[in-house]
């Protein structure tokens, strides 16, 4: 393994220790403080946008690993802030600022991931997304711990220190990598390249919104459905991201043993979609069957994200990727919003069939894009092999 490669596991395993203990630690927090912080969740993903948004400008001219480095820098120092914020306001900025952070590192060292890998970067990126999963599974079993010495913002601290260490790892895997020319401005999106991305562009923010269901509402709907007290369902979120990182491994050694990108996603989204609809038909009369079922779901499109930004890039060269990249990221992150707006205008009930029912047909949607037939663009010409 390269010291880049190395890095890059570094900062995908800090992103997502980021993106379960701010979550993670929010009833304390406002224990703490006497007044309610849920809004740094929307704050952290308005962070998150901007930070990608931006992403795409600033790696005009530095380098993606030492982009990745800053951007772990940022959520280290906003993580400080929020671990000692004493009022609502100022923990709510403190996310939004590692919001920030994290959009930078997410996008830039997808780009990196392009670049590092040797053959294709679904594969690489499949392998590091695994490794957000299981910090993010680990991270609410930490924050349990510290509740219990009555110290539950330590694990900021300590997710502050792993992004230390991330920097510092991404840092030294950019020395043996060859930087762009200083003064070198990346050329815009071809118009074959903006049709080659169009389908996984549209499918990418769809699967995001689904992700942000069951994520979001990983304690929600054990909850409802299971009658559980607040207290035991709150470990369904270490349990939904431990599933996240099951799915995500398989996958990575599906590509591995040659399963390719593209019947790996097909595969994954057409049995969520499967076991979804399972799930909205058992999931009234025998709910813990439907939460097996929903269970399958999430193993099933654990490594979708992962899969489908991987086959863009794959589509693209190397400059060309690194713009794309941003764009991709930020359609994700705006997915992440409108879905589950949209399935709560259709019902205010996240266990009810019509929820299972929404994310059943937008898996079937996204399978239906990724099948799309595009030729890999060529940094010479137009097109040349099917992606």
């Amino acid at each position: 393994m390269t010291p880049a490669i190395r890095g890059l596991y570094a900062a995908f395993a800090g992103l997502g220790a980021t993106a379960a203990a701010i979550p993670a630690v929010l009833p304390s927090v406002e224990q703490g403080v006497g007044t309610s912080v849920v809004s740094a969740v929307p704050a952290l993903f308005g962070g998150l946008l901007v930070g990608v948004l931006a992403s795409s400008v600033v790696l005009r001219r530095v380098r993606a690993l030492h982009l990745a480095a800053i951007g772990c820098l940022v959520q280290a120092v906003a993580l400080c802030g929020a671990a000692l914020a004493g009022t609502a306001p100022a923990f709510i900025a403190f996310a939004a600022l590692a919001g920030v952070g994290f959009g930078l590192t997410e996008a830039s060292a997808s780009v990196a991931s392009k670049a590092a890998s040797t053959s294709s970067a679904a594969a690489i990126l499949t392998a590091l997304t695994a490794t957000v999963a299981v910090t993010a599974a680990l991270t609410p079993l930490l924050v349990a711990l510290a509740a219990g010495i009555e110290r539950p913002p330590l694990v900021l601290l300590v997710v502050a220190a792993a992004q230390l260490t991330a920097a510092v790892a991404l840092l030294v895997g950019a020395r043996g990598s060859a930087a762009p020319a200083r003064g070198e401005r990346r050329r815009g999106l071809r118009r074959a390249s903006v049709l080659a991305l169009l389908p996984l562009a549209i499918a990418l923010p769809l699967y995001v919104g689904v992700e942000t269901v069951f994520a979001g509402w990983s304690a929600v709907i054990p909850a409802g459905l299971l009658r559980v007290d607040p207290a035991a369902a709150a470990l369904g979120t270490s349990v939904f991201w431990g599933l996240m990182a099951v799915g995500r491994f398989a996958s990575s050694a599906m590509l591995r043993h040659g399963v390719t990108t593209r019947r790996a996603l097909l595969l994954g989204t057409l049995t969520a979609a499967g076991v979804l609809g399972v799930a909205a038909v058992v999931t009234p009369t025998a709910p813990a069957f439907g939460l097996a079922a929903i269970a399958v779901a999430v193993v099933a499109l654990a490594p979708t994200y992962a899969l489908t930004v991987g086959l863009a890039l794959d589509r693209l060269d190397d400059d060309e990727a690194a713009k794309a990249t941003g764009v991709l990221v930020a359609c994700g992150a705006a997915g992440g919003s409108f879905v589950p707006a949209a399935i709560l205008f259709l019902t205010d009930d996240p266990t009810a069939s019509a929820t299972f029912v929404a994310t059943a047909v937008i898996c079937l949607v996204v399978a239906a894009l990724s099948a799309i037939p595009v030729r890999t663009i060529s940094p010479a010409v137009s097109g040349s092999r099917t992606a």
